[in-house]
């Protein structure tokens, strides 16, 4: 992945970011945002500001850093685990609400009970596609003239011709790259338990005030900041596997297809980046108070 390529996907992230946040105080408050105080909006916007201030200092050291490009590569993944960060740190900084408890509620709650389903689909959807892709491109890839694992992808066009073209998301790129996706992974799962986990609050009257509200937030602001963790990525390195994949001038028919199909999909991978982002900045989240009973 090319230092412009980084630099452009970053600026273009907190651009959507800040387009949103503007959109977001113009516009008057819906039912949805009826008992999220204030305080809290507040809290979580700083974490999650800090979190992409973050993440483009430490994409800035990585990027300037790491042999071969490898620090490039990891520079967009690492600024999604950063904005990650921010958005678990701001969401957990939350209390819930306090009152005296006079009822008790007996329900079963589950993870996908608060998770915006087709945002969590599409996220799911890339991360499938980006374990893929690292897998086909670490299988075909070769040492360079080196001897470095997975840095190039070689084609033998006559018995006496080889063309070959780097450098190759392979290994050499693809196990640290796959390493940082994977703690963010787990880091969100272990958050999105810990949020459906915690004890539930309730007012005095029975209904529980704000705790549906703040769940649901939390859980869409967690799946929006996987979606930048992996979308990121997914589009540089499917970037890097087209242009691969086109350059060697002796390549088969499938090689055309899949990197001209890499190409096309980069148009929905960026979609996907602005909802992930919009969860982030400003998360839409449904109220639903629910009776308690004696």
């Amino acid at each position: 992945m090319g230092g412009p390529l980084v630099v452009a996907l970053l600026a273009g992230t907190g651009l959507i970011g800040v387009m949103i946040a503007l959109l977001a105080r113009m516009k008057p408050r819906s039912i949805s945002d009826v008992g999220v105080p204030d305080g809290v909006t507040r809290t979580t916007a700083v974490w999650r500001w800090g979190g992409v201030g973050a993440g483009v200092l430490v994409s800035g050291v990585a990027g300037g850093s790491g042999a071969l490009g490898r620090g490039l590569m990891l520079a967009a993944p690492l600024f999604g685990l950063c904005v990650l960060a921010g958005v678990l740190v701001g969401e957990f900084s939350v209390r819930p609400p306090r009152g005296q408890t006079r009822q008790a509620v007996v329900e079963v709650r589950q993870v996908r009970d608060y998770l915006p389903r087709q945002l969590s689909r599409a996220v799911i959807t890339a991360a499938c596609a980006l374990v893929a892709l690292l897998l086909a491109t670490t299988a075909a890839g070769s040492p360079d003239d080196l001897g470095r694992a997975g840095r190039g992808l070689f084609r033998r066009c006559s018995p006496t011709s080889t063309e070959g073209h780097g450098p190759w998301a392979g290994s050499f790129y693809s196990f640290p790259l796959g390493i940082v996706v994977l703690v963010g992974v787990v880091t969100a799962v272990l958050a999105l338990r810990q949020i459906v986990r915690r004890p539930r609050p309730e007012n005095p009257s029975g209904l529980i005030v704000s705790d549906d509200v703040l769940r649901r937030r939390a859980a869409n602001a967690v799946t929006g900041a996987c979606g930048v963790l992996v979308t990121i990525p997914l589009i540089g390195v499917s970037l890097v596997t087209a242009a691969g994949l086109l350059s060697i001038t002796c390549r088969p028919v499938s090689w055309t297809v899949t990197g001209w199909i890499l190409i096309a999909l980069i148009a929905p991978w960026l979609v996907l980046l602005g909802w992930s982002a919009a969860a982030i900045f400003s998360p839409r989240y449904r109220t639903r108070a629910v009776q308690g009973v004696s």
